[in-house]
């Protein structure tokens, strides 16, 4: 009888362990570096985790930027290949993304709705018709993808070793893209009014997966070839700085940011990568030149000497950046791009670095979300108010080292109830209201 009953219980204990659901399996205690075509939904962070959890979002980014240049799928604007390998040439999934010039439209007509779709040469920026993977880069207004994005305005732009202006083009996943165009936000008129008294969630929200990034290039041309050779680069059709209509060149992807909105973090989560050889000091395999820096140890202005209006012809004088010494990048996130550089060796992405991971934190258990009532500010994020690493991307934010609330997450904390964090929408809703900053006297400083 004892047999049995052992035996009977035995069997109810398994047929109950069975009935249960699986679910997703339990984050790993330790990150383990994957590279794959597939993006993270959200990061993974052990229950009862209660430290800083930089491990954990770190790994995240890097997956996600793995994620991000995969190869896309022929004939598929942001599909990866998963038949193919990180190294197959070939346009890269974020490349296929939609650019912010497509939604945007001079005259706020309704943006091409199916994504998968180019736009004709009468609504191309270049006037061409573009086909799957073409990149294009430039702006309606000839300087949005020129000067370096302030607050609301737009700041001077900075210039390689060459003389070229460093671009930007900033791209939507398909989430992003048909909440955009469903509900017209691509006009003024049709974002939401923030009432009085102000809600505790933004009046406009993105759906969970969306995804926006913000991209760094260079023309290359006139960089040492050693340096080159460690910069993915590729043919772009490129609006010349002095409005003459578009180029083709070989353009350098410089730096990115990577937004997305996920279930745990409706904040966002903010990841920013850089190319390796921007500014000193050398790696070990140095190229002997740096995109950012001369090499010859001049300082960095205190101030951007150059200009957005007028904007002067190329090339531009350049001059030397730096990275803020009381900020570096924390050698917890160094680590971990070291352990997916050695996963993409011998593709141009082992040469790229994580800055930062930014995103929304309150004390406790880390695996548990964050409610979409907190807001986005230094006071609810890392890293913090009393910031000692690196929160600033040499590309994109150069001038704003020097305080964290000049930040990439506490500068769209102050776009968080109008456009759920995008300065993008904002700012380029149909009629667009970004403005080049006003003109600062030499050797003034905003801090």
């Amino acid at each position: 009888m004892a047999v049995l009953a052992g035996a009977a219980a035995l069997s109810a204990l398994v047929t109950v362990r069975a009935s249960r659901p699986s679910g997703p399996p339990p984050c790993a205690v330790r990150p383990v570096p994957v590279v794959s075509a597939e993006l993270p939904a959200d990061v993974c962070i052990p229950d009862g985790f209660t430290d800083v959890a930089v491990d954990y979002f770190d790994d995240y980014s890097w997956r996600t930027f793995a994620g991000l240049v995969w190869p896309a799928a022929p004939g598929r604007r942001g599909v990866a290949a998963t038949d193919k390998g990180v190294a197959t040439p070939g346009p890269r999934v974020f490349e296929t993304y939609k650019a912010l010039w497509e939604i945007f439209r001079r005259d706020g007509t309704p943006p091409e709705p199916a994504f998968n779709r180019y736009d004709t040469a009468s609504e191309d920026l270049c006037g061409v018709a573009a086909h799957f993977g073409e990149v294009v880069i430039g702006s309606l207004s000839g300087i949005d993808d020129i000067g370096q994005a302030g607050i609301g305005v737009l700041d001077p732009p900075i210039a390689a070793q060459n003389g070229r202006y460093v671009r930007t083009l900033t791209l939507y996943n398909q989430l992003a893209f048909d909440h955009i165009v469903s509900h017209r936000y691509y006009l003024r008129s049709a974002l939401p009014a923030v009432p009085l008294p102000r809600p505790d969630r933004p009046v406009l929200e993105f759906p969970i997966g969306s995804i926006a990034l913000k991209t760094a290039w260079v023309d290359v041309t006139g960089l040492s070839a050693a340096l080159v050779a460690r910069i993915y680069t590729r043919p772009a059709l490129v609006k010349r700085a002095d409005g003459r209509g578009c180029e083709r060149t070989t353009m350098g992807l410089v730096g990115m940011h990577i937004a997305q909105k996920t279930e745990s973090r409706p904040q966002w989560i903010w990841s920013s990568f850089e190319q390796n050889d921007l500014a000193p000091p050398a790696w070990a395999d140095s190229p002997g030149s740096y995109v950012l820096n001369d090499g010859r140890g001049r300082p960095m202005p205190e101030s951007n000497p150059l200009s957005i209006t007028p904007l002067l012809p190329e090339p531009a004088t350049p001059f030397n950046i730096w990275r803020n010494p009381a900020a570096p990048i924390l050698t917890r996130t160094e680590l971990t791009s070291f352990a997916y550089k050695r996963l993409l060796e011998g593709t141009p992405w082992r040469h790229y670095r994580l800055v930062l991971t930014q995103w929304p934190r309150l004390d406790g258990n880390q695996a548990d979300p964050i409610p979409p009532t907190v807001d986005g500010g230094i006071d609810h994020s890392f890293p913090g108010t009393g910031a000692f690493s690196a929160f600033t991307n040499l590309t994109m934010e150069t001038f704003d080292q020097h305080g964290v609330q000049l930040g990439c997450m506490s500068c769209h904390n102050r776009a968080r109830m109008s456009a759920d964090f995008l300065w993008s929408v904002l700012d380029h809703a149909y009629p667009p209201r970004l403005q080049p900053a006003p003109t600062r006297s030499a050797g003034s400083v905003e801090r």
